[in-house]
């Protein structure tokens, strides 16, 4: 997850002054849209593990600011902040719910270096402090597996351990834009409101862009057409291949990678395209029979653990 990016966003385009019932609920359904995408990220992450060579300890929170939002006020109607810095929500199953940790409590120091002081808020990067708490994690994990950090509960301010299981390395973050989108960067995942609306009565849809784009990724596209050029057969051949990972990865996190083949069909008979179709992109019946493929092949390979070992993993190992 990316810390709350889509809350920031939101954010924006509040006017300070202009506090009513429909911008809290604005703020609170972004909130309930960035733990829905975390808690699917995080368990396709989880899930797949195993088969990923790069790794990342994931605390299984979504964090955000107060200084995000324009108004203080309403951001503190709309949410508890026990800290400049707080808890949106946790991904059920993670490192943070297992602590007992929840929505508000307030994150205050990370191996006791403080994160949350005021002059690392500046107005042009409001989400300084959430950066900087992202960036101490990551490298205390980097060098031991593990961090102490301080926060603010409703019971009281308190230090807790925080050593996450290792999940494949990705972050996930809503794109608040309306259009039916979705990327991949090498690290993060990002989708936008639109195709999370589109994708609204089904996880299992919104874990098939999710784990579209997380293929990308596991599979280093970007480096690979950073080196051979973006040309059309070589976009093409990466597209193909996340879409033939993805139902793998979907599989073993538990969602029925047929949800894959509705969402195209769903989406493609609509606009007679597909996603993202193109020059560089299969049209969606391809996408579908390619998709179908993987799946009849997937049932004739054994588990081992509950888990299919995708092809396409082992080979990029």
């Amino acid at each position: 997850m990316k810390w709350a990016a889509g809350i920031l966003l939101m954010a924006a385009s509040i006017t300070q002054g202009h506090a009513a019932p429909a911008d809290l609920a604005a703020y609170q359904a972004l909130a309930q849209q960035d733990l829905r995408l975390a808690t699917i990220g995080y368990r396709l992450a989880k899930a797949n593990a195993p088969f990923c060579d790069r790794k990342m300890q994931n605390p299984g929170w979504v964090l955000h600011d107060e200084a995000q939002y324009p108004d203080k006020g309403l951001a503190k109607t709309a949410f508890v902040f026990r800290a400049p810095v707080a808890i949106s929500s946790v991904v059920a199953g993670g490192e943070a719910e297992r602590l007992g940790l929840g929505a508000g409590d307030g994150i205050v120091a990370v191996n006791g270096i403080n994160v949350t002081a005021p002059d690392l808020v500046k107005m042009e990067r409001a989400t300084a402090r959430v950066e900087r708490i992202q960036t101490a994690l990551n490298d205390a994990f980097a060098k031991s597996g593990a961090v102490i950090v301080s926060v603010v509960t409703a019971a009281g301010a308190a230090d807790v351990k925080l050593q996450p299981t290792a999940v494949c390395k990705s972050q996930f973050w809503v794109d608040t834009k309306s259009k039916l989108d979705a990327g991949a960067d090498g690290l993060s995942v990002r989708v936008t409101e639109g195709l999370m609306t589109l994708t609204a009565k089904d996880d299992a849809e919104l874990a098939a862009v999710v784990a579209h784009e997380m293929s990308h990724n596991l599979l280093t596209h970007r480096d690979r057409l950073a080196a051979t050029g973006r040309g059309n057969k070589q976009v093409l051949t990466t597209e193909m291949e996340a879409d033939r990972l993805s139902v793998w990865l979907m599989k073993n996190a538990g969602y029925d990678p047929a949800a894959a083949l509705r969402l195209i069909e769903r989406y493609g008979s609509k606009t007679g395209l597909g996603i993202f179709s193109d020059g560089t992109h299969l049209r969606w019946r391809s996408r579908q029979k390619l998709m179908q493929a993987e799946i009849l092949s997937m049932a004739q390979t054994d588990e081992r653990n509950g888990l299919h070992s995708p092809p396409l993993l082992r080979h990029s190992n």
